[in-house]
């Protein structure tokens, strides 16, 4: 299934909240990356990649909830923030496709989802 990530305006801050089932408790999320690229041909990390961990970085994101047995038991939980700037410079002319791929304490490597992402032109041009 293709998920469709449209209706935000270029130019404002975006935050992509991703829960992710089926997480084995005793081998927790310890990384995770959204990739956005104009084509799948092209190498990473494509127009714009956020890579997250459990530590909140400001402008990028966190895994929220890992996954464990006491944080979250078996459901992660996934905030990836796009700036301002980082929807201003992939613009309104191109759909783009992207993914979400998390990786567990042991080492696998999933796909959680896959889409397109396209931003719309905005009306207001102020920001104070």
């Amino acid at each position: 299934m293709t998920t469709m990530i449209e209706g935000f305006v270029a130019g404002d801050d975006l935050d992509i909240q991703r829960d992710v089932t089926l997480v084995t408790p005793s081998d927790p999320l310890v990384q995770a990356w959204l990739t956005v690229k104009t084509s799948r041909a092209v190498a990473d990390p494509g127009s714009l990649q956020k890579v997250l961990t459990i530590t909140a970085v400001p402008g990028v994101g966190q895994i929220t909830q890992d996954g464990s047995p006491t944080d979250g038991n078996g459901t992660a939980s996934l905030l990836f923030q796009l700036t301002a700037a980082d929807t201003t410079s992939l613009g309104t002319s191109v759909r783009y496709v992207y993914d979400i791929q998390v990786k567990t304490a042991g080492a696998k490597l999933y796909t959680t989802e896959q889409g397109r992402l396209q931003f719309s032109p905005g009306v207001t041009g102020a920001t104070a």
